[in-house]
């Protein structure tokens, strides 16, 4: 007869040790063996040294020198390590209409689902599930887009040409702030009267606004031409040597929220929002 894998009445080798470990089992009750320092934090382990120990507290179903024996043993028995599948979404799943995380349940075929809406049919969200393997392709479907996006090939050109710019727009505004400095001096040896050294600098001043306005709109491009020729030397060091296919990288790089609808809509939120 076959039984299911995932069924809560296997007991696992770890469940085993842990049985074999619990001193309980020999009539002794032991408390504090945790401790939660504040409200609201984590759950903090304590030595067992610091644990608190009742012998003879209840009927033993199993003998001291028993457990003793088996202790000695214990640290002679290794626990083979399955080999896990890497769950390639993990923690990036939400719910779309409720944005409560989905569960993964490890069905033969494992399936999100959002279980904050199980036992209520009048939330919207109710019986919303999809496939990991179809939530899994559409998504590598959606980054593949958008590394296809990020693959500008005009983008050495345009730093180039945005540099030329700046550089260009640089030397106007020095000019300009030469001519003052001249006009400034004629003025200290009374060269040109108070008035005619105003009325040049306002003229001056007017003529270097526009270009410092355009500099500054030049530097904003560059540094996001820059930063976009940065994310595409960083999605070629993540897809270079390796077939293309949807790692636990190329998620945590692209992905930080997924949202998931019915009839398998979905709505990403990038990390690289500024780019797309």
């Amino acid at each position: 007869q076959k039984i299911a894998l995932y069924s809560p009445y296997i007991w696992s080798a770890t469940t085993i040790k842990n049985i074999l470990l619990n001193e309980q089992y020999t009539g002794t009750y032991v408390m504090k063996k945790s401790v939660i320092k504040e409200l609201g934090e984590k759950v903090i382990k304590r030595k067992e040294k610091d644990w608190i120990k009742i012998p003879n507290h209840h009927e033993a179903i199993i003998e001291k020198e028993i457990f003793e024996q088996v202790q000695k043993q214990l640290p002679h028995i290794k626990i083979k390590n399955r080999n896990h599948r890497e769950y390639l979404l993990k923690g990036k799943v939400y719910c779309g209409y409720c944005h409560h995380n989905l569960d993964r349940r490890p069905k033969k075929s494992a399936v999100f689902i959002c279980r904050n809406s199980e036992v209520d049919a009048a939330f919207p969200c109710h019986n919303l599930a999809i496939l990991e393997k179809e939530l899994e392709e559409i998504v590598f479907q959606m980054i593949s887009k958008q590394i296809e996006m990020l693959k500008d090939t005009t983008q050495t050109d345009s730093i180039e040409i945005q540099t030329k710019q700046k550089i260009e727009l640089q030397n106007q505004v020095k000019l300009h702030q030469q001519k003052k400095k001249i006009f400034y001096e004629e003025y200290i040896q009374e060269k040109i009267t108070k008035e005619q050294y105003r009325k040049i600098n306002l003229e001056l001043t007017k003529e270097l606004e526009p270009i410092q306005n355009k500099l500054e709109e030049i530097n904003l491009q560059l540094q996001h031409s820059q930063s976009r020729n940065n994310l595409q030397n960083q999605i070629e060091k993540i897809t270079e040597n390796t077939p293309f296919f949807l790692t636990k990288e190329l998620v945590g790089f692209f992905i930080d929220k997924i949202y998931v609808f019915k009839e398998n809509r979905i709505e990403v939120k990038w990390k690289i929002e500024d780019f797309l």
